[in-house]
């Protein structure tokens, strides 16, 4: 019978002191690879997330308003300044009423952005018609999409409000 024996290297694995340097240099890179590309970059993100949940709001709360006016929008999302945006319901005689907006704590219809987030808009008012369409204040569907920029100074991410359908990818 055939014996095999097999002989272990010293060249074979690692040494423990390699594993400790290994992950001691881990544990000093890892933190500065996740603040330098990790927190602006989530801000930046939750807020066009949740800016994109509140249009959606907006849009599905025109088409269940039963109420509408034929000539004007009723709800619509209002950018005041660059840190910040409201929801308001239009009632018969034209007057913006604030709506408090989902997941606002505490309840509020305005929702302020992260500190360090900017926004702009190709539009001051976004507004939606009974078919969830965008339309101006005189309730005539847009010819273009809206635009909406969120900025952090150094990215900046994009909402789209595509005009006729409404749709918000």
């Amino acid at each position: 019978m055939i014996k095999f024996r097999y002989y272990v290297k010293a060249s074979d694995g690692f040494t423990i002191i390699e594993l400790v340097v290994v992950l001691i240099l881990l544990s000093i890179f890892t933190p500065i690879v996740i603040s330098r590309f990790g927190s602006n970059d989530v801000k930046l993100i939750t807020n066009t997330d949740i800016l994109k949940s509140h249009l959606r709001y907006a849009q599905i709360k025109a088409m269940n308003d039963t109420l509408q006016p034929s000539s004007n929008p009723r709800w619509e999302i209002y950018i005041p300044d660059a840190t910040s945006y409201a929801l308001y319901r239009r009632d018969d005689s034209d007057v913006r009423t604030g709506i408090n907006l989902p997941d606002e704590t505490p309840l509020s219809p305005t929702h302020a952005l992260s500190s360090g987030i900017t926004l702009t808009s190709t539009s001051d008012t976004i507004a939606f018609n009974d078919w969830g369409s965008p339309v101006d204040n005189s309730g005539t569907p847009l010819a273009a999409d809206t635009i909406i920029t969120l900025s952090d100074g150094a990215q900046t991410r994009s909402v789209t409000i595509t005009k006729i359908t409404g749709f918000i990818p």
